[in-house]
């Protein structure tokens, strides 16, 4: 048996196929887009990159037989360079793929403006460390509303892709999970800035970053119009207020507890306040008082001694 199980193991999977098309929009329909480097990847803990790669044919079609090899955990997908711009498919879940779930949309690209709006915004604040700090999580859903990508020239701050404002005396900024890399973002005294593409469609950028704990009461402007507005707050006590802000059922986030506030469609340029309660004060202790305490102590140990060599 055990040996059955070992060659059932070393046994390479059954044979996977993908296929689809590389699309764009056109003046009235989706064209086909001939020409196209397509990739089949494979990224696993064991090991991750490229299997194979084709051009797109005249119609736009592609496709692609691979086996799947090593880890159970790895993940496979196609890609296809558009001016450019890298676009994929969703992890290929079936050992055949055709169809909507093998095309890819691409787009062309623009550095001029195009219409970005806000769908959600939602900021975690958690409770006061033991070094009076809060750590705030903040999570944008982006949405290009146009039918091109939006793309950075270079690392000049003023073509950023999309640009928002943290406290200036903010610190630990980190990228979080998303589907943008940190390493397209800055941070530089407060201002915010995104250097990826934004295709058409919803991008979501997770950012965290520490506060003093006195930096509350917290005013959090709007820069744009926000379709859901959301901040959670671990503190018992406090308070969230703003247009159109209510507070509903807590919420459970990593075996943490949370008070709930949401809006829907706060207006620019309006003002959330988090209201929070100072952390517990930590009174320092006056250098004499530990000196007395020291002297004291001292000349009792002196005192035991001196009476432990009388009785010899």
């Amino acid at each position: 048996m055990a040996i059955l199980l070992l060659l059932q193991a070393t046994l390479p999977s059954a044979p996977q196929q993908v296929s689809g098309r590389i699309i764009r929009p056109g003046a009235r329909r989706m064209d086909p887009v001939s020409g196209a480097w397509v990739v089949l990847h494979r990224v696993g803990p064991d090991r991750a990159g490229p299997l194979d790669s084709v051009q797109s044919d005249a119609r736009g079609r592609y496709a692609f037989n691979y086996t799947r090899t090593g880890s159970e955990d790895a993940v496979y997908f196609v890609s296809a360079s558009y001016d450019g711009i890298a676009y994929f498919t969703p992890p290929l879940a079936e050992g055949k793929v055709t169809g909507d779930d093998g095309e890819i949309t691409v787009f062309d690209t623009t550095s001029g403006h195009v219409p970005l709006s806000l769908r959600g915004h939602h900021v975690v604040v958690s409770a006061a460390d033991a070094n009076a700090k809060r750590s705030v999580v903040e999570v944008y859903d982006l949405s290009n509303d146009s039918s091109v990508t939006r793309v950075a020239v270079g690392d000049n701050p003023a073509s950023a892709t999309w640009v928002t404002h943290i406290l200036p005396g903010a610190t630990d900024f980190k990228v979080g999970q998303g589907d943008i890399s940190g390493q397209a973002v800055t941070n530089t005294e407060g201002v915010v800035r995104v250097f990826a593409p934004l295709a058409p469609g919803l991008k979501q950028l997770s950012f965290s970053y520490s506060l003093p704990a006195n930096s509350f009461p917290l005013k959090l402007p709007l820069e744009k119009e926000t379709g859901v507005y959301e901040i959670l707050i671990e503190d018992k006590s406090g308070n969230v207020s703003g247009p159109h802000l209510r507070e509903v059922d807590p919420v459970v986030v990593d075996e943490r507890n949370y008070r709930r506030f949401l809006a829907s469609d706060m207006p620019e340029n309006s003002v959330a306040v988090i209201d929070l309660p100072p952390p517990p004060s930590t009174r320092s202790v006056d250098p004499r008082f530990l000196l007395a305490i020291t002297l004291i102590i001292g000349a009792a140990m002196v005192i035991a001694l001196a009476q432990a060599l009388r009785r010899r």
